[in-house]
């Protein structure tokens, strides 16, 4: 009973960070669910758990999908960005179909060098612009990536 109590404590701690997030702060929740996704699938390739390393990249296709999605082409950092995203949903892709890890170190690092940049940048704009003036900015479809994880 007592870890039903932390599993529900933890997820409502999860709702409520990302409910409270700004869009930067969603980015960055997003590279960490990338980069656990990857992670895991690797352990489990390894393992041959193919099971569990399917449903894994699965998720993680569907974070880079979502990011991909997110991107506003009409600047120019979305525009480099792009074809970054996309050279990872096909490696993930293709990792999914040959369960053959050997590239997953190589994405795990490209994922945690987005990752900090995006905290870099979360912890620029947060002292240059209140959160309250994030927040006004409007909901992202970004959330939805979140209900699968």
């Amino acid at each position: 009973m007592p870890q039903q109590n932390l599993s529900a404590a933890n997820e409502a701690y999860r709702r409520q960070k990302i409910l409270t997030a700004s869009p930067i702060e969603l980015i960055v929740l997003l590279y960490d669910g990338l980069h656990k996704d990857i992670a895991i699938a690797q352990l489990s390739i390894s393992k041959g758990q193919n099971e569990t390393a399917h449903k894994k990249l699965i998720n993680a296709q569907a974070i880079v999908t979502e990011l991909i999605n997110s991107l506003n082409l009409d600047f120019a950092i979305a525009q480099d960005l792009l074809p970054l995203y996309e050279f990872l949903l096909r490696s993930l892709i293709e990792v999914n179909s040959s369960k053959d890890a050997k590239v997953l170190p190589d994405l795990l690092e490209i994922v945690d060098d987005l990752r900090a940049t995006w905290v870099d940048v979360a912890d620029s704009t947060r002292k240059a612009i209140p959160i309250s003036e994030l927040k006004k900015a409007g909901e992202h479809s970004l959330m939805s990536a979140f209900q699968a994880a």
